[in-house]
């Protein structure tokens, strides 16, 4: 803003300015020329104000391009910060279960061992359970030997019951 001061002198000059012209304009009138050269020189600072004026107007309308441009790329990067932070927090949840990863492989490698460990203790039993099954069979084959003796041994007792029955009998 201008202050009294400034102003009184752009009044001052303007009003020499005024008078000087209103001088220049009556010593040509005296001298009995036409003032042309003023006036083209007025009509070429119009032509020049006005050409001003235009370019001042595109100025402030790039000018507001601009600024809407920006204004876009700020929401851009607000975007982009709040996806960046999302990825440091998807970072940040990887790094801890990465920091599990040495202590899984451990307790994997001891897993495998004792999974190693069970199928040679199945692979045991397997064997176990193809002796006992065999024995299971001598068993059977045993115990239908003995069935086979046993009923022989009831005929045979049973024959001996009739005998003793018999001999049990008078005589004629």
């Amino acid at each position: 803003m201008l202050d009294n001061a400034q102003t009184d002198r752009i009044n001052e000059i303007l009003k020499g300015t005024e008078a000087d012209l209103t001088r220049r304009i009556r010593d040509q009138k005296k001298a009995g020329r036409k003032a042309i050269a003023p006036r083209v020189f007025f009509v070429l600072i119009g032509i020049l104000a006005l050409a001003n004026l235009y370019f001042v107007n595109q100025l402030t309308m790039e000018i507001r391009a601009i600024i809407s441009n920006l204004n876009e790329m700020y929401g851009h990067f607000a975007t982009v910060s709040g996806r960046m932070s999302e990825i440091r927090g998807d970072m940040t949840r990887m790094e801890q279960e990465i920091r599990l990863m040495p202590v899984l492989r451990e307790q994997m490698e001891t897993l495998a061992v004792k999974v190693e460990r069970m199928n040679r203790d199945v692979g045991e039993m397997t064997e176990s359970m193809g002796e006992m099954d065999g024995r299971v069979g001598t068993i059977n084959a045993s115990v239908s030997d003995m069935a086979l003796r046993f009923r022989g041994l009831n005929q045979k007792v049973g024959q001996m019951g009739l005998d003793v029955d018999q001999m049990a009998r008078p005589v004629p």
